[in-house]
């Protein structure tokens, strides 16, 4: 069967018709129907389908050419669906069709595959990540399937992976955020086997990929200066204690005479306890006494989930007061690592860091490399102060006495 358009006469799918009525304003309206065996005394009922100009059209085509049917209604995969003109049949229809992928998926080993698994919620390592991170692995995991889906693991090689990340250069961080979810699955895939070895560990990073820079002291001005104060107190809370995003909204206010205040970290399950400064605790002491959380939202209310605050953040970071927050890219984030860069330029161990800012003592000296840097310039020209004497050439020695 065809039908006309602007482009000419267009082939409908087999078992597809299209059928136009008459309104009572004098208008016409068409639908589009699946009819197995249409025109035959075997014909099944016409299933409604969405307009064949749409991106539901041939998703829900696919699953009525899975469709069987007996005397009693549709099947498909052996699961029996409701009433085709009920409401709920497309959702059970679609619930269907994607068990029978999967089913039709197993002992297949390629990257699609290995994707699900990682990213099944029977998967204790997954279950086990914090909601945001899941987020962007979800995100990388549906970009692996886009470009190796039906691709083995296996096959996967260094030069491959390499090109991969380098295709994203123009976006560092991003590029770096990929290579690590790459890593981290093929790691995975290895004794569950899907792989042999892990070809991303041996690729390099983007350069310029670190997002996390610190905030300097006009960053902090500029915060003050504009922002409402439950917003200046949650980027406070931060610097303090150099927790996460989502840990820092889900901080309890100390009770009086409390010197500490408890954490539970998301993404690590630890429970830490930080000292409260001094100055901290002047912050803390302008929220309301009698407040549960120490967060509260523009309305007065807790946080319900990260999303609403960073809704309110980056409508913040938006206003114009905040250009140079993105020209620069000065993130909430860079808060964590402000707390790290403080804490060792005081003298604290990267134990004694990581015990505040519930950080592993590998991630403390990634934070902290600029510190270490510093330190390093000081010592060398502290010695070199100490043994002028012996190094001053004589002509500085003639200039600086006449």
């Amino acid at each position: 069967m065809k039908r006309s358009g602007k482009s000419g006469t267009i082939a409908l799918p087999k078992h597809v018709h299209r059928v136009t009525k008459s309104r009572k304003d004098g208008g016409k309206t068409t639908y589009t129907f699946y009819t197995r065996g249409r025109n035959t005394e075997n014909a099944w009922p016409s299933i409604r389908l969405p307009d064949p100009l749409t991106n539901e059209f041939n998703f829900h085509l696919a699953i009525c050419d899975q469709l069987s049917r007996d005397d009693k209604g549709f099947l498909l995969g052996g699961k029996r669906l409701p009433p085709y003109r009920e409401p709920n049949f497309w959702v059970e229809a679609e619930k269907a069709f994607d068990a029978l992928m999967r089913q039709n998926r197993l002992g297949i080993r390629d990257f699609r595959a290995l994707v699900e698994a990682f990213q099944s919620e029977t998967n204790a390592v997954w279950r086990s990540l914090s909601a945001s991170t899941r987020r962007g692995y979800s995100a990388y995991g549906k970009l692996i399937i886009e470009i190796w889906g039906n691709d083995m693991p296996t096959d996967l090689t260094t030069v491959d992976a390499q090109e991969a990340i380098d295709s994203m250069s123009e976006t560092p961080a991003a590029a770096n955020q990929f290579r690590a979810y790459l890593s981290r699955l093929m790691a995975w895939g290895i004794p569950r086997g899907f792989c042999m070895i892990n070809p991303v560990s041996h690729t390099e990073k983007i350069p310029g990929g670190e997002p996390w820079t610190p905030w300097p002291d006009w960053a902090f001005e500029t915060l003050f200066r504009h922002a409402p104060s439950h917003l200046q107190m949650i980027a406070v809370s931060a610097f303090f204690t150099g927790q996460r995003q989502g840990d820092v909204l889900r901080m309890k206010r100390p009770l009086d005479g409390e010197t500490t205040i408890e954490v539970k970290a998301q993404k690590t399950k630890r429970t830490v306890w930080i000292p409260l400064h001094s100055e901290y605790r002047k912050w803390i002491e302008r929220m309301p006494a009698d407040a549960v959380q120490l967060h509260v939202g523009a309305r007065g209310l807790p946080f319900r989930s990260a999303d609403g605050f960073r809704t309110e953040w980056q409508k913040l970071m938006r206003r114009d007061e905040f250009t140079r927050f993105r020209e620069e890219r000065i993130v909430f984030h860079g808060l964590r690592k402000n707390a790290v860069i403080n804490l060792l330029e005081v003298g604290c161990t990267e134990n004694q860091v990581g015990a505040i800012c519930n950080m592993s003592p590998q991630m403390v000296q990634h934070y902290g490399r600029e510190v270490s840097l510093r330190s390093l310039a000081r010592d060398a020209m502290h010695l070199m102060e100490s043994r002028w004497a012996d190094i001053e050439p004589a002509a500085f020695r003639n200039k600086n006495r006449t």
